[in-house]
């Protein structure tokens, strides 16, 4: 027979979880979040574009790739640093495991960074940007809603604001758009 209490008591229960969490389980607009480390993506989709924080380990530069084969080989690079109080976030491209360039750089491309903001706090850097699914651009990777996507996470030096020092963190995994 059909308990009227028991099925009460079930929405009950899920009503005060859902309200007492951050974020919406139910929400298909609410964010995903992987770590890795101590690099923490937070994303979501929403309509053709992909929203994005990114906080890394570093008071330099962090960033994020999409896509790409090897490291930073053929991966859509998003990166940045804060300086005072003002975010700077470039689209780049990964030439080769270890080299990116500028989007703007290479024949063809643009930048397709909207969106853009960043902090540093307690010896970390976090940058928030939208990046459309499908730029168009040749140099950025086409992605769309619940693809397997590999990622990367890299950083600079401490105080290395700049788009161009060397990396002293590098490491990969995985995510579903």
């Amino acid at each position: 027979m059909f308990n009227l209490r028991y099925v009460l008591f079930t929405v009950l229960i899920i009503l005060i979880l859902v309200t007492a969490c951050d974020e919406n389980p139910f929400d298909p607009n609410s964010w995903n979040t992987t770590s890795k480390d101590g690099f923490e993506l937070k994303w979501r989709v929403i309509s053709s574009n992909l929203e994005v924080e990114l906080e890394g380990p570093s008071t330099g530069w962090v960033a994020v790739g999409f896509g790409g084969s090897y490291l930073m080989h053929d991966a859509n690079i998003i990166i940045g640093y804060v300086s005072g109080s003002s975010a700077n976030i470039r689209d780049d491209f990964g030439i080769d495991s270890n080299t990116h360039e500028s989007d703007s750089n290479l024949q063809g491309g643009e930048q397709n960074v909207s969106d853009k903001s960043g902090s540093e706090s307690s010896g970390e850097t976090e940058i928030s940007f939208t990046i459309p699914l499908d730029s168009g651009d040749l140099w950025d990777v086409v992605l769309s809603k619940g693809q397997k996507c590999n990622i990367i996470f890299i950083c600079g030096a401490d105080g290395a604001d700049d788009f161009t020092s060397d990396y002293v963190t590098i490491t990969s995994t995985s995510i579903t758009l």
